[in-house]
């Protein structure tokens, strides 16, 4: 009986707790004070409210503007203006990315390179050839494009 009573007080305390912990994270979303405690030189990325978004070095936030630098630029953004703060960590992987992509663009040229190959009489090898490399100049490429957007991102901001 003893169990059965300290089984049912533990789960309702998880069942009252959930919602108190959603409640203290969502809220401290809406703290402007985790903005202003971003190191200087950190990376952020501004969602504005007019759907345009900003990435730059946090300079400095105060109780009512958001300054980051932004190639070489100085940008004071007003808080009103704000809709979300992410915090980027992490470098962009560029050389991983396009060392993928170009695999991955030298097996598809090649194959279509191949297949048109098989299509056709003399000089035909040509089109392999040319498969290979534009698949990997093109694969490449694309995986650095890819690689530059791959950062960790942290909300630490939400407008309330």
């Amino acid at each position: 009986m003893k169990s059965r009573i300290l089984s049912l007080g533990l789960a309702a305390i998880l069942v009252t707790s959930i919602p108190v912990a959603a409640v203290q994270a969502q809220s401290s979303l809406h703290d402007w004070s985790t903005v202003q405690a971003v190191g200087v030189d950190e990376r952020l990325v501004v969602e504005k409210k007019d759907g345009k978004t900003i990435t730059g070095k946090m300079i400095e936030a105060t109780a009512t503007n958001l300054t980051i630098s932004r190639h070489g630029k100085v940008e004071h953004i007003p808080r009103d203006t704000i809709q979300q703060v992410h915090l980027s960590r992490g470098k962009a992987e560029k050389t991983k990315w396009a060392g993928i992509g170009a695999g991955i663009g030298t097996a598809a040229g090649g194959g279509i390179g191949g297949w048109k190959a098989s299509r056709t009489g003399d000089d035909g090898a040509i089109y392999t050839l040319m498969g290979l490399i534009i698949g990997a100049g093109a694969g490449a490429g694309a995986g650095a494009v890819f690689g530059a957007t791959r950062r960790n991102r942290e909300l630490i901001y939400t407008a309330p």
